[in-house]
């Protein structure tokens, strides 16, 4: 098993399901993108570029689209939805006025920082990259989503608590706030704001469910994991070489 690092979001595809997360990381298996991701890919690069520097919205969301297609080399399972639709979802999203004014106020610090943390018991870093930090200190995560958030799914994510603590254990002065955007591309499309405090407690769960996943891994013994809501053909590249073969 050669590992160099972990992310939160191989951690988090191990907790749904570690024989998922043994075929993508450990196998190597081949896998293809979705619509989903591709757009938000795409997006995630075009609201970046446009908070770090400005310009013109729309001829970066072009840009960004096409890099993103040349990218994937063709390696996107576009099903029902086409590269048209979703250029052109991206067009209205990013037309929508209010969704501009809300990026406009986004003061950027730094963007796309990479972070790193070490955790006592497990030999490799978890890396990450924060998708913006403010000039007042406020970590930020840009998401899209086909559905809107609550408040209450905002403040149950764990991710934040990852970003916070790699800040704190660079040294950085860390003031536990986090701040969700939310892109959900709805008929009406909009981005919501939601602001958590967190605070140094919560790392103690995070880290415990980190060294558990690792002394999982060195294991070997990786079980498939039928009840999660990954084990789809949706949802999971392997489901067809897993659990589809005995359907």
């Amino acid at each position: 098993m050669e590992l160099d690092h972990l992310s939160y979001s191989s951690i988090s595809t191990f907790l749904a399901c570690p024989e998922s997360w043994r075929r993508k990381y450990i196998a190597k298996e081949p896998t293809v993108s979705s619509p989903a991701l591709v757009f938000g890919s795409a997006i995630h690069a075009t609201v970046e570029q446009y908070v770090q520097v400005g310009g013109d919205l729309l001829s970066i969301w072009s840009e960004k689209w096409g890099a993103q297609l040349e990218k994937e080399g063709g390696n996107v399972l576009w099903g029902m939805e086409s590269p048209d639709e979703s250029y052109n979802k991206g067009v209205r999203v990013l037309s929508d006025k209010d969704i501009v004014t809300t990026l406009d106020g986004i003061k950027p610090r730094q963007v796309e920082r990479k972070v790193e943390l070490r955790v006592p018991g497990v030999s490799i870093p978890i890396i990450g990259y924060i998708d913006i930090i403010t000039e007042d200190g406020v970590v930020c995560d840009l998401k899209t989503s086909a559905k809107s958030w609550t408040a209450a799914r905002a403040k149950d994510e764990l991710q934040p608590i990852y970003y916070l603590m790699s800040l704190n254990q660079a040294g950085e002065k860390v003031n536990w706030k986090f701040r969700h955007y939310v892109l959900t591309t709805l008929k009406t499309p909009r981005l919501d704001v939601f602001d958590t405090e967190r605070t140094p407690a919560e790392a103690f769960f995070l880290i415990n469910i980190i060294q558990q996943v690792w002394k999982a891994i060195q294991t070997g013994i990786f079980i498939p994991n039928p009840g999660s809501w990954k084990c789809s053909p949706i949802f999971c590249d392997f489901f067809a070489a897993c659990r589809g073969r005995y359907l």
